[in-house]
């Protein structure tokens, strides 16, 4: 006997269960509904019902046929995946799908590298947890020092050298001292997120008690969207990396170059050095010396 558990989303007054969203990322990994239904185990014709289900109640296209041939999920449809998965993943579900499971920080250039895989950004911590209970097979992570960290909470597992990316106050009006950030309103990232870690330290540093600054409780899930939310006046600053700042044409103040690595399980190593090797960095990252290698291993 085995309990598994389940999220369920309610839209458009139509429960949806988990196949729902199995479906949509198959879609997502494999290109083409043939092969999303082999991928879900599901008939051809049971995976069309499921996606015009979930169409009806979010009353948009989900999926969309490909210019190169198959199908794939449109931008709606791709947010509305990454959304559940990663509150799922909060809640320590992982659909678990395919062999080689992301959980852990977002970074766009990561994300990048990510489409087509199975993947929950939902901050290093609640990834690191994920990854040590064996839930998913590697994450990115920025914990401070990364190596420490795995050594004493994680020694059962691997961590692969990252690289460097500048991370800071984007704003959308130049912003001359840091302390007039206090009256300012915040775009936030969510609890368990490095970067919220950073945010209410930053918080703190000008007398500000986190829970109280204005827009504390709004909340953006990735470093692209807290950036997007700025640029469109939801608020006036946030804290991310350069990259996402700069596509998003905002004002940015740099606090500090992090550390960010991938912690994996024994059995992923490799596949997360190649992956790593595939990272292609943009402005405002530097590769690490130890790029690409693994620098611990726990037995």
């Amino acid at each position: 006997m085995k309990f598994i558990p389940e999220l369920k989303v309610v839209a458009g007054g139509v429960e949806l269960g988990a196949a729902v969203f199995k479906a949509l990322l198959a879609i997502e990994v494999s290109g083409s509904f043939k092969r999303a239904a082999a991928l879900a185990g599901v008939p051809y014709a049971t995976l069309w019902n499921l996606v015009a289900r979930a169409e009806r109640a979010f009353g948009v296209k989900l999926v969309e046929a490909s210019r190169r041939g198959g199908t794939r999920l449109t931008d709606r449809g791709r947010e509305v995946l990454r959304t559940y998965m990663a509150e799922a993943a909060g809640r320590g579900i992982i659909l678990g799908l395919t062999d080689f499971i992301y959980a852990g920080s977002h970074d766009p250039v990561v994300e990048e590298a990510l489409r087509g895989h199975e993947a929950y950004f939902v901050g290093s911590m609640q990834g690191f947890l994920l990854v040590a209970a064996g839930l998913a097979h590697f994450g990115g992570v920025h914990l401070g020092d990364n190596l420490s960290f795995t050594a004493a909470y994680g020694p059962h597992l691997c961590l692969v050298g990252g690289f460097y990316r500048e991370i800071g106050v984007a704003a959308r009006r130049p912003v001359g001292r840091l302390r007039d950030l206090a009256e300012m309103r915040l775009v936030n990232r969510p609890p368990g997120a490095g970067t919220r870690v950073r945010i209410d330290r930053l918080l703190e540093e000008l007398g500000v008690p986190p829970g109280e600054a204005p827009g504390y409780f709004n909340v953006a899930r990735t470093h692209e969207e807290a950036a997007a939310k700025v640029a469109a006046g939801e608020g006036d600053y946030t804290v991310t990396c350069r990259y996402a700042a700069e596509k998003y044409g905002l004002h940015f103040i740099k606090l500090a170059d992090e550390e960010f690595d991938f912690v994996c399980r024994p059995e992923a190593c490799r596949k997360t050095v190649e992956f790593v090797k595939s990272l292609r960095l943009g402005p405002g990252y530097a590769a690490k010396k130890n790029m690409a290698e693994i620098i611990c291993r726990g037995r």
